[in-house]
């Protein structure tokens, strides 16, 4: 039973035309999803780097742990109990020669084996944790288990902004960011051209970028039941807003083209995900949403190009709401 797989990160995705992506042959169907984003992640979590106040080594994996899984698990995790499920081509991991069923024991010579578990998740998790918080500058070091074998390998990572992404195996339609995870439900992911996921994509990294849910607990903001009424309503709608605005700066800075985000909104595709996914009073309309992204791009990014530095939105990380 496939459960999230942690993308811990990861190089470039060149995104593509309207056709939805086709699903090669050789990787299962939620694999691929997993690798696809972890592709756009890594562009966007390396090319928006200087906006975040937060950083880690992108490495160019894709990590699972044992204990993600309920049945047998066949040959996955043959070296050990973090295996690798996916390299990301290009990346660091890929030029070090990894491969995916190859199990990890230690990263900069801290043991896997012994981290405490997590009071909630996988082990993954807490294996996420210790590489997030490894100097960003530095090269990764990692003791690799193949075939009985252990091995030194040191990875020349590039920074990047510090986040887990990962693609849940729900079949629903769900996007989400709690200021640390950025998540996609396979139902989504699947349903979504290249260019609808870098959109999504964007805005959830915006509110990562923001700092929107520490500003929101600090502000007492329920983003509960009852986040669609009076105070809260307000000020969640102002985070949706923000990080509607911010999307367009770090698909530019990706080297994307910003015109994506409204693009996406005013498309059917778009229509549907904010009809099943979005729709509550605190998400402005499709349309407004998409004439909101105009503005910011005609204000600020006239050219349609990066690299922005959008000093006005970053701000706000400093301010109440």
């Amino acid at each position: 039973m496939w459960l999230a797989i942690a993308s811990l990160v990861l190089p470039l995705l060149l995104v593509g035309g309207p056709a939805p992506a086709q699903t090669p042959s050789h990787l299962s169907t939620l694999e691929y999803q997993d690798l696809r984003l972890a592709r756009l992640a890594e562009t966007m979590l390396r090319a928006n780097r200087r906006l975040c106040n937060r950083l880690m080594p992108l490495t160019g994996l894709v990590l699972h742990t044992r204990d993600q899984y309920s049945g047998a698990v066949g040959e996955a995790f043959a070296n050990g109990n973090v295996a690798i499920a996916a390299i990301v081509p290009g990346s660091a991991a890929d030029r070090a020669s990894l491969s995916p069923g190859d199990g990890i024991s230690e990263i900069n010579a801290i043991r896997l084996d012994d981290l405490p578990a997590p009071d909630e998740g996988p082990m993954r998790d807490a294996v996420f944790q210790v590489l997030a918080e490894q100097d960003s500058g530095s090269p990764v070091t990692l003791a690799i288990a193949r075939g009985g074998i252990v091995s030194e390998v040191v990875l020349q990572a590039q920074p990047g902004c510090r986040a887990l992404v990962e693609i849940l195996s729900s079949e629903g339609k769900v996007a989400r960011s709690d200021g640390r995870v950025i998540q996609l439900s396979y139902g989504l992911a699947s349903q979504l051209t290249d260019e609808s996921l870098a959109a999504v994509f964007a805005h959830e990294m915006a509110h990562l970028v923001l700092e929107h849910r520490r500003r929101l607990a600090e502000a007492g903001i329920n983003k509960g039941l009852l986040a669609e009424f009076g105070r809260n309503q307000r000020s969640n709608r102002q985070a949706e807003v923000e990080a509607d605005r911010l999307s367009v700066h770090l698909l530019a800075n990706a080297g994307l083209d910003p015109q994506i985000a409204p693009r996406f909104w005013l498309s059917k595709e778009g229509r549907r995900v904010d009809a099943g996914l979005l729709r509550s009073a605190i998400y402005p309309s499709p349309s407004a949403r998409a004439e909101l992204m105009r503005q910011e791009i005609a204000e600020y990014l006239p050219s349609g190009t990066g690299p922005s530095y959008p000093e006005h939105l970053l701000a706000l990380r400093e301010m109440e709401f």
